[in-house]
């Protein structure tokens, strides 16, 4: 029985990667594959064909892969139904409006801003998986409210060949003109007057991904204590600085991002006519907010696995972002609820969700992607609270949204003064 999937009725994811050696790695996903199989086969078994549907609510950046959805209809008997909402937002709003006549049996793609609302609610129902696997660490909540499904490293991710200082002779000084920007490091870099115009993130004010900066930005610069300069005044510095707020992840990253394609196959010299500049990426940015899988992200859009990309991942404030699935509280059909949240913790299903934002499984047993292996930066996140920020994003984001509105108002930015500091020998 093919599984069907229906739109949501309601409303309407140095620097430069380098290729791993190929053979071992491919020898260990061709295991992995077989392994993943094998699990499957074992945990659900063959079950008598019926039409039982198990109603699946989530959003349009949550991937759900298709291989592994199949597989569930064709074990179980048991047919899919998915409604897709535009935002987690709209996600929850729904559950709330529908808490008396649940619309969907399970939710799936809960992240962590939204996880100790969902569950401090009652929107959920704690189920513990029958067979659960190992999971990364931090994931698992107290009380098996939800079960982790996968998770992102969100991060600044840059071109790496934009900041390649040019080469020259060892009696030459450099000009202050073909000088790059340091290499990025951090947040704390778009307030560095080298990097001025040089930067583009999605806003947190119509984001998810641009909330995921927000959460990161309020942990370096918090507010709520006197010493050091609160974020509000950081994010006005930034702008001063000329950091460009696209409306879209996809948009910052896709459109206004200039990385993702193959490094310049040549050394960059001052008298190079073809220089990586600001003019030559024509209007393209250097750095933007990513993940630490976009480099993997970027590998499956060129016609073969290559053998390197122009794009990194700034090794300093990552932050990890964690997606929740749940039995729906009062659905009709939780006993499907359960044998589908049971699927979803599988081998099969946790190798299938990549996605364009560069996710991981939220098991730590699971054979990693061609890509993934040749290109995933492997970063030390920040692991955010549920419940701090549960309880405060929202007005974080409309604090965001004021200072946003009086930087458009007010009087202008100062023009940037770069001061270029040469060696001493």
């Amino acid at each position: 029985m093919a599984t069907r999937l229906a739109e949501s009725a309601a409303r309407g994811g140095d620097g430069v990667v380098r290729r791993s050696k190929p053979a071992a790695r491919l020898a260990v996903i061709a295991a992995g594959i077989a392994a993943v199989g094998a699990v499957v086969l074992a945990a659900c078994g063959t079950a008598d064909r019926g039409t039982a549907a198990v109603r699946i609510l989530t959003h349009r950046d949550f991937h759900l892969p298709a291989v592994a959805m199949e597989a569930f209809t064709e074990s179980t008997g048991i047919e899919v139904v998915v409604f897709r909402e535009d935002t987690p937002g709209d996600v929850i709003d729904l559950m709330e409006r529908s808490r008396a006549h649940p619309v969907a049996d399970v939710v799936i793609g809960v992240d962590t801003l939204d996880l100790q609302h969902v569950i401090d609610s009652g929107l959920v129902e704690p189920y513990v998986p029958l067979a659960p696997g190992p999971l990364v660490e931090g994931l698992a909540t107290d009380d098996h409210s939800m079960t982790p499904v996968s998770y992102i490293d969100a991060c600044l991710i840059y071109l790496p060949s934009f900041y390649v200082v040019p080469q020259r002779r060892i009696d030459e000084l450099p000009e202050a003109a073909t000088m790059p920007p340091p290499l990025p490091q951090g947040i704390d870099d778009l307030v560095d007057p080298a990097h001025s115009g040089t930067v583009v993130v999605a806003d947190p004010a119509s984001s998810r991904m641009g909330m995921y900066f927000l959460v990161t930005l309020e942990r370096l610069h918090p507010s709520r204590i006197a010493e050091g300069t609160p974020w509000p005044q950081v994010l006005d510095e930034m702008l001063r600085w000329g950091v460009e707020l696209a409306p879209t992840w996809e948009h910052a990253v896709f459109e206004r991002f200039a990385g993702g394609g193959p490094p310049p196959q040549r050394p960059i010299s001052e008298g190079d006519p073809d220089p990586v500049t600001l003019e030559s990426l024509a209007g393209r940015m250097p750095m933007t907010w990513g993940t630490a899988g976009m480099p993997s992200v970027y590998a499956q859009y060129q016609p073969g696995l290559p053998e390197s990309l122009d794009v990194g991942v700034a090794p300093n404030d990552c932050v990890r972002i964690a997606f929740y699935a749940g039995v729906v509280a009062g659905a009709q059909n939780q006993s499907l609820g359960g044998r589908f949240i049971d699927a979803v913790g599988q081998p099969l299903f946790q190798f299938g969700i990549a996605d364009r934002f560069g996710s991981r499984p939220a098991r730590n047993d699971i054979v990693a992607s061609p890509e993934w292996n040749s290109f995933g930066a492997d970063v030390v996140p920040y692991r955010p609270d549920p419940a701090y920020v549960g309880a405060n994003w929202k007005q974080w984001q409309l604090t965001w949204s004021q200072v946003v509105r009086n930087f458009a108002t007010g009087p202008p930015p100062p023009e940037p003064e770069v001061t270029v500091t040469l060696p001493s020998s």
